[in-house]
């Protein structure tokens, strides 16, 4: 999930997660069970107030309903439409809205479960997870009034395969899972989609392959229903359903313009009785865009504002909230299981020798400062993040010295073998308007300016960074872009969950690619198939992060926090984790007039 410039899983909890999976598999690996989670669960709220109070628990329980929620973010979602967007807050937004087949019903503490939201359960499935069925929840409907039915969850899944229309999300999962033609274009040039059957009250799928964690791909915002054969009652289609995606949860689209605000309001076809995930509390829901990040911040410190949707605070407040009680007392600063990392591109620098001068050359605890520091996360040697198989702390395949500001004389040796000793030049991407980028661009200009490499900053807006800027392998190619700042955090909870999207050969797209380097390597591919079989051991886990490594395409920098401000006047506030990285899980937060 795309670290916006998956919000995050905490750490611990990944590990319970990626433990339980491996118990219930079999395996040492981690692949995935065939329950996929736990029963339903009411977190208990938490008495204590202060800093951190939030991570794990509810806080400020309430059951007083109204008055609007106001978020901020310093840009629009990557899409709205459900099977567009990667964004991790934005998945976490979709809460507002969408419903799925499966639901996160805990998404905060140690401990994730999941279970039935528009199912009345968990799916069922044969012996090898090649064939998944879900039963239905009666009463639910959409914000037309009209009645969501399995046919509208199989045409909002077939839409996926249309990737020249629907593009930018994890497309990749379902494509790669469910039995398809070989030339199968979605529903709008292909038509009906077979292998996904569908009577008055259920849905089967019938897999390409098995997949044990099939439950977490029906969890995720891309297997939403889309009204069957008519997108949006608004006329928008396509790409354009974006503009206003009809809702299938407990709030709808009042208003919306691009880039500068959206408005949620309740939906009245939406029913509590139907839905044992969501307890929403406020009227409405109201996100402003506004391209300054100091702005926000200062909206948040004079309480005209309630919270950031998309990221956590500037430096500047950063270092007021750790200072001053009254402000600390409000803020978080959960752990979370992502990556922040360089995408250093082979087809820009092909010579691996002069990747890997970059590597030993960059300064990480200057990136890390860049990101604000101890509360942004800790220097990261690998891919792998803590609380994901595989992860293992004293893999360390690029030492960069001494505070890990660098090892220069590795660099030099690297440039020497790739026949540059003098250095090279590159552009380095990285998305606005959020201030860490430009930082980290300084530091390591820097940085990499001590053996004579010389980058040139290739600043995009963040609406379409990913999608198109450096998820598009021939407009990074065409525009000479050889470092890219990214990050990552798991789909789902599991190492196949966080590695396949972005290193999995199969995975390259034209556009909408998350797959960054075109990274095609053929150990991280054989393990990237058997993960969803459930066979892998955290040995082969750890095989495909030292290919990755090896590769020299992939340079991560920080394993993350993210430090969040919290307006006092919030009720039953708590993390999302399993979707949003530590976000607040707005869907069911209630404010105090």
């Amino acid at each position: 999930m795309r670290r916006n410039p998956k919000a995050v899983i905490a750490a611990s909890l990944l590990t319970a997660a990626a433990i339980t999976l491996a118990a219930c598999s079999g395996s040492s690996g981690g692949g995935g069970n065939s329950n996929g989670g736990g029963k339903s669960n009411t977190t208990s709220p938490n008495s204590t107030k202060g800093y951190n109070a939030a991570a794990n628990n509810v806080l400020n329980a309430s059951s007083k309903t109204g008055g609007t929620l106001n978020l901020l973010s310093t840009g629009d979602c990557d899409s709205w439409d459900p099977g567009r967007t990667y964004y991790g807050w934005c998945f976490n937004m979709q809460r507002l809205f969408t419903r799925t087949l499966v639901g996160y019903t805990k998404v905060n503490g140690t401990k994730y479960e999941i279970g039935g939201d528009l199912a009345t359960g968990l799916g069922t499935h044969n012996a090898n997870f090649t064939k998944w069925t879900y039963t239905l929840r009666p009463g639910v409907k959409f914000s037309t009034g009209k009645a969501i039915t399995p046919a509208d969850i199989k045409y909002g899944i077939e839409r996926l395969f249309a990737t020249d229309v629907i593009n930018g999300g994890p497309s990749s999962y379902f494509i790669d899972t469910i039995q398809h033609p070989k030339n199968y274009k979605g529903p709008y040039k292909g038509g009906d989609l077979s292998s996904i059957q569908t009577t008055s009250n259920t849905i089967t799928f019938n897999l390409s392959t098995s997949y044990a964690d099939f439950n977490y791909l029906m969890a995720l915002p891309a297997s939403a229903p889309v009204p069957a054969k008519v997108e949006g009652g608004t006329g928008f289609v396509g790409s354009t359903y974006t503009k206003h995606p009809v809702s299938s949860g407990p709030f709808e689209i009042k208003s919306y313009t691009q880039n500068k605000q959206i408005t949620f309001v309740r939906n009245p076809y939406w029913s509590q009785s139907t839905d044992t995930i969501r307890k929403p509390k406020a009227t409405s829901v109201v996100l402003t865009v506004d391209t300054n990040p100091d702005d926000l911040d200062s909206k948040l410190k004079a309480g005209t504002a309630d919270a950031r949707a998309d990221n956590g605070v500037q430096p500047t407040f950063q270092s007021q909230i750790l200072t001053q009680p009254s402000l600390k007392a409000n803020a978080d600063d959960p752990i979370v299981a992502a990556t922040r990392y360089m995408a250093v591109i082979p087809s820009v620098i092909p010579n691996i020798h002069c990747r890997k001068a970059i590597f030993y050359a960059w300064d990480k605890a200057g990136s890390l400062r860049a990101f604000g520091g101890s509360t942004a996360g800790v220097v990261a040697n690998s891919m792998t993040p803590p609380g994901i198989v595989g992860h293992d702390d004293t893999y360390d395949p690029y030492p960069t010295g001494s505070g890990s500001s660098g090892n220069l004389a590795k660099a030099k040796a690297e440039l020497q073998a790739c026949g540059k000793p003098n250095g090279f030049s590159t552009k380095f991407a990285y998305s606005t308007p959020s201030s860490t980028g430009p930082n980290v661009f300084k530091a390591e200009q820097s940085a990499l300016a001590k053996v004579g490499i010389k980058i040139t900053a290739a600043p995009q807006d963040q609406s379409n960074y990913y999608s198109t800027y450096i998820g598009s392998p021939a407009n990074v190619k065409n525009q000479g872009i050889g470092l890219a700042v990214a990050g990552w955090g798991a789909d789902f909870p599991t190492p196949y969950g966080f590695f396949n999207s972005i290193t999995n050969g199969a995975n390259i797209l034209p556009t909408g690619n998350s797959n960054y380097s075109s990274l095609n390597d053929p150990t991280v591919n054989k393990v990237l198939d058997a993960g969803p079989k459930g066979t892998n051991t955290t040995a082969d886990w750890q095989s495909l992060d030292k290919a990755v490594m090896n590769s020299a395409t992939y340079l991560p920098f920080i394993w993350e926090k993210t430090l969040y401000y919290r307006n006092p006047r919030m009720t039953n506030v708590t993390s999302d984790n399993a979707l949003a990285f530590g976000i607040y899980d707005f869907v069911n937060i209630g404010v105090v007039k």
